[in-house]
């Protein structure tokens, strides 16, 4: 029997969401027979390495989210505990938490993108609309996960109030132009688009509350979506794969209008609660979750 070990939890601000990502992943992991360690990570070299050591891993399991998880901090501990791990490596992940630098290389390679500017968060309180997009737009942390720090600011008031107030999601802000459409999401395993979902979220966009309340979003597998279309998402997100070399499964976010793909960003590990997309779009391609883990286990084996 193997052993796998899986990471959750975290110092990050989705702490609590890879906390149920890392029980659901370990539960399947444990009726497919396997033996698994559960660690719940603290900021804590010591800890990590002593903690990693002391479960013998064949394989790990990282269902960390956010800061430290998904940024390439965490994987490089891994690279040098030389255990094979289910995600991108280290310069992939930090490549894909970074909204903008991201950006610049799924467009390198002719995926569509939004317009924008990057900013430094000294600068916020500065920011004009007359010298960058009319309103709406959207004001985005570059580097945060699962819609923190996200805003769209219709009008002078709320560009204000969001001035007035202390910005706690790091140094580099995107500024993008407002693209009104459909939003979708795409799951790529080694490269090959598997399949999508249409998000229907309960508020203006796919905000934190949307993805992980209960009841937040609707996750739409039968959507109509004209197949230009749908065939030009589903190579965009595997151009992306290629573009940030990354690993494994990953998901893509796109907005789709009536006559163009948006690219939107890559989510290098995308959660695996009960609310997530991923087990969604997995179901609806007739792939189980036993199935999607055991596919990424012994791909990764390879």
């Amino acid at each position: 029997m193997k052993n796998i070990t899986v990471l959750k939890g975290g110092w990050s601000s989705e702490r609590e969401v890879s906390l149920k990502s890392g029980e659901n992943v370990a539960q399947i992991l444990k009726k497919l027979n396997y033996n698994v360690t559960e660690i719940d990570i603290i900021k804590d070299l010591n800890f990590i390495t002593k903690s990693l050591y002391a479960s013998k891993p064949d394989f790990i399991f990282n269902m960390l989210h956010g800061t430290g998880g998904e940024d390439g901090v965490i994987q490089g501990i891994l690279d040098v505990f030389g255990v094979p791990y289910n995600t991108s490596n280290t310069l992939s992940s930090a490549i894909c938490f970074d909204k903008a630098i991201s950006k610049e290389l799924v467009k390198s390679l002719g995926v569509n993108v939004i317009k924008s500017i990057i900013i430094n968060s000294d600068d916020l309180r500065s920011l004009n609309n007359e010298i960058i997009f009319q309103y709406p737009f959207v004001i985005k942390a570059s580097q945060e996960g699962s819609s923190v720090g996200i805003y769209i600011i219709k009008n002078e008031k709320e560009l204000k109030e969001l001035q007035n107030k202390e910005w706690k999601h790091g140094k580099r802000i995107l500024v993008e132009e407002y693209i009104k459409g459909r939003e979708f999401t795409v799951l790529v395993i080694n490269g090959k688009s598997i399949g999508a979902v249409e998000i229907l979220p309960q508020n203006d966009f796919y905000d934190y509350a949307s993805k992980y309340n209960i009841g937040g979003s609707k996750h739409i597998a039968d959507y109509q979506l004209d197949s230009n279309l749908e065939q030009v998402m589903l190579e965009y997100a595997e151009l992306s794969y290629i573009a940030c070399a990354n690993k494994g499964m990953i998901r893509v976010d796109f907005i789709v209008t009536d006559s163009e793909v948006f690219y939107l960003e890559t989510n290098t590990q995308p959660g695996m609660t009960s609310v997530s997309l991923v087990p969604d779009i997995a179901k609806a391609n007739g792939i189980s979750q036993e199935v999607l883990l055991d596919m990424l286990i012994n791909n990764n084996y390879k």
